[in-house]
């Protein structure tokens, strides 16, 4: 019977008698979306949680302590919170897309160069090259793209480009069997090559505004629209092309909202920053096998995934602030859970993933979205450097001072434990954080 119910739909199709409602396309923002989480699945696995197996094989090849390994990642965020701001203004000004093949082209070039290391100043230089890269071809870039993209839908879009630093957590084993069974160096120039061509692949899906194709955000159409495919950033849109409004960058550094955010998240990162260099060394140190130690960061990222979907998810349907100040308290928690994992106690491990990971998680999304919600996009990248060069203030010294910590008592669970009571700060803070009360001047 249904065979032929769809022989007989065939067949009016064929004489024109039954016509089907037009297709309606994909809305070209969620292209931007899967390429930024693909992008960031790449730079979370290779870089943000995965450099931290290549950490133990560099110091043990060249026997450095771990305070002046960890110095590296002070110089990164150091760097991070100067390009921030200037990756911030030409994103603003120019089109994501170029700024994004500089950037994978750089991150695969500082790999590189990270493999053929035979000092402390070289790790430290390649080091700073591979950070420059991911100023340019990550973060601040992709997401004033999909802010811009979204604006009903933005915790939603930001949320999902977030997911691929959730599942990043996956390459961090597979970059530790590759060091075991080829060697760290050899690795590395696989990664380069990798990131290098991959990134550059990813990196042409970008855009800068819809509405230089016709759209408004979330693929509301103003009328006549422009096909994006093999459309050039610098061609004529039909009709005007409208300004994204919101605050310009004097304009919100000058209310309470911005500097509370800010500070917010600085306490914040004292915690997550020292934890991404040294979870795979803490854990060695207690004595938990280095296979644990590198699928419980699998495990981080993957509970993240919680976090990054729960509180971004209902980011478009309830006050962000109380979600983020909820998120804050359980990374609070588990931070100090962290602080008690012993070989007789790796069963901790799974209470703090359940805790830490998904506080951690959840503000990721929801940052870039009351940034967005705050102070509009018009200065949307500007304003996010800014916010993060004074929030990596947080993060600048905090691996340092574990390594330090480790160095001087052969343990890091005072660290821990001092970093757990640093973040509770942030949750004040950022219930403080109330919308800027002025509105901004029209441009």
């Amino acid at each position: 019977m249904l065979r032929r119910l769809r022989l007989r739909r065939l067949e009016l199709r064929r004489l024109g008698l039954l016509k089907l409602p037009p297709r309606k396309k994909i809305f070209y923002g969620w292209w931007i979306v899967l390429s930024s989480a693909a992008l960031n699945f790449l730079a979370g696995g290779s870089f943000i949680y995965g450099f931290t197996t290549f950490f133990n094989p560099i110091r043990d090849t060249f026997g450095w302590s771990a305070a002046a390994t960890s110095v590296a990642f002070v110089f990164q965020r150091l760097e991070s919170g100067i390009l921030g701001p200037l990756a911030g203004f030409l994103v603003d000004r120019v089109s994501p897309r170029k700024l994004m093949y500089a950037g994978w082209v750089i991150i695969g070039l500082g790999f590189f160069l990270m493999s053929q290391i035979n000092s402390l100043w070289m790790f430290y230089g390649a080091f700073m090259i591979m950070a420059m890269g991911f100023s340019f071809g990550s973060f601040i870039v992709m997401n004033t793209a999909v802010a811009r993209w979204f604006r009903e839908k933005r915790s939603r879009a930001l949320t999902m480009i977030y997911l691929g630093f959730g599942a990043s957590g996956t390459l961090v084993p597979l970059i530790a069997l590759s060091i075991e069974k080829f060697g760290w160096r050899e690795t590395l120039v696989w990664l380069a090559v990798l990131l290098g061509v991959v990134g550059i692949i990813l990196s042409s899906v970008m855009r800068r505004q819809p509405e230089d194709y016709g759209y408004l955000p979330d693929g509301k159409t103003t009328g006549e629209t422009n096909e994006l495919k093999g459309f050039s950033d610098k061609q004529p849109t039909l009709g005007p092309v409208p300004e994204s409004s919101g605050y310009t960058v004097k304009e919100a550094i000058r209310t309470k909202a911005f500097w509370l955010l800010s500070l917010a998240f600085l306490f914040q990162h004292i915690g997550t920053s020292a934890v991404m260099v040294h979870i795979v060394p803490y854990l060695e140190s207690v004595e938990v096998s280095t296979t644990i130690a590198a699928t419980a960061v699998t495990g981080m990222t993957l509970c993240s995934v919680i976090g990054r979907l729960g509180f971004g998810f209902l980011g478009d349907f309830t006050n962000k602030r109380y979600l983020v100040a909820t998120a804050l308290t359980l990374q609070t928690i588990g931070l100090f859970i962290f602080s008690l994992i012993s070989a007789d106690k790796v069963w901790l491990i799974v209470l703090f993933l359940l805790t830490y990971a998904p506080g951690y998680g959840g503000p990721i999304p929801l940052r870039p979205a009351m940034q967005a919600d705050y102070f509009g996009t018009r200065s949307f990248g500007t304003i996010m450097g800014l916010m993060a060069s004074v929030s990596m203030i947080g993060g600048l010294f905090s691996p340092v001072l574990a390594g330090w910590m480790f160095d001087v008592t052969g343990s890091y669970r005072q660290a821990w434990q001092l970093f757990s009571l640093i973040t509770l700060p942030s949750v004040i803070l950022i219930l403080l954080a109330k919308p800027p009360q002025t509105s901004p001047e029209p441009s």
